[in-house]
């Protein structure tokens, strides 16, 4: 195996990778012999017996990553993440700690629906966007995109069975309910050492590309750690995202809020809405999160929230910035 693929998937396991994903670094390498055609066999038995499971099928609550978080998957330095970003009430299979921060990011931004690890098949197949508007289209397989960018498109190792590549995160609905975001989340340390790595992100691209989708490579530089901090502090539930954001209950506490925190610091602010609206909970603070996740209450969340002081305000270009990036000039 080439230096730059070994270092490459070094790069990887450091940074929290399960093991899944580092084939994707590596040369596809085949034995000889009879052996071959009793790996590929095997192989072909564990995709169809994936397929027939569901495994990268399904929507919204039902859908099903292609590979998923196992107890065998798990390594001292993995950071794989089994957890909700507040879009849907199941937990998702992040298989990097790049991929649920990202993820985190786009759910505060809006995105209504998420799908990780969804698969680009290898033959002609349903468009990723089927179920936003019923409609029957089917998008051309990955064999082909790779074919015509010159890209060997790969089998799983050790056999002639064309392999599933992946796409990190398919999100949808964050301006538009049809718009879809396909986002490759790879560090560009790993990137770099890893031409394999390189024409994986160019499929993903070209596939994004295929099937109307904005498509980001999210290397993690630009992503702000104390952001990334306080939205992992605010989550709320998808079941309270659910319950209050239309309510009136939730607008009139925001409005109180807002209108308090003109002059007085934060926690007096919370403490006078809950009064003025007669909201009673063991949480006093509840409410007031939603709110900014819902962004209902401006707040600078790049820096650390101190409650006992008046509120910053964030800058309006920030997030803007983020939309485009994560879905596109027409997001913003």
């Amino acid at each position: 195996m080439p230096s730059t693929s070994r270092n490459a998937s070094a790069l990887a396991r450091e940074a929290g990778y399960s093991a899944p994903y580092l084939y994707l670094l590596e040369e596809d390498t085949q034995p000889v012999g009879k052996a071959l055609s009793q790996y590929s066999q095997r192989q072909l038995v564990r995709v169809s017996t994936a397929i027939r499971a569901g495994a990268g099928q399904g929507y919204g609550e039902h859908y099903q990553p292609w590979i998923r978080i196992r107890r065998n998957f798990s390594s001292p330095v993995s950071y794989q993440i089994f957890d909700s970003v507040s879009i849907h009430k199941r937990n998702h299979h992040f298989l990097s700690a790049l991929e649920f921060h990202t993820a985190l990011i786009c759910a505060y931004l809006g995105a209504k629906g998420l799908r990780e690890c969804l698969p680009m098949w290898p033959y002609e197949h349903p468009h990723p966007a089927q179920h936003l508007d019923q409609g029957q289209r089917t998008t051309r397989g990955l064999i082909e995109i790779a074919k015509h960018l010159g890209i060997d498109h790969g089998c799983f190792v050790g056999t002639t069975v064309p392999y599933v590549g992946s796409i990190d995160l398919m999100l949808n609905g964050a301006v538009g309910q049809k718009a879809l975001a396909g986002i490759s989340c790879k560090p560009r340390a790993i990137t770099a050492k890893s031409v394999r790595a390189q024409e994986r992100i160019e499929l993903d691209r070209a596939y994004c590309h295929a099937v109307g989708a904005h498509h980001h490579h999210e290397t993690g530089e630009s992503i702000h750690p104390k952001f990334v901090e306080n939205l992992r502090w605010l989550r709320p539930l998808a079941s309270e995202v659910r319950l209050y954001k239309e309510s009136r209950q939730l607008a009139d506490y925001v409005a109180s809020f807002n209108n308090y925190a003109l002059e007085r610091p934060i926690r007096d602010a919370v403490a006078e809405a809950a009064r003025e609206t007669s909201v009673v909970d063991r949480d006093p603070f509840r409410l007031w999160r939603l709110g900014i996740w819902l962004e209902l209450i401006d707040i600078d969340l790049t820096v650390p929230v101190e409650t006992t002081k008046m509120i910053r305000r964030a800058s309006r270009d920030y997030l803007r910035n983020l939309r485009a990036t994560f879905f596109g000039a027409s997001n913003e």
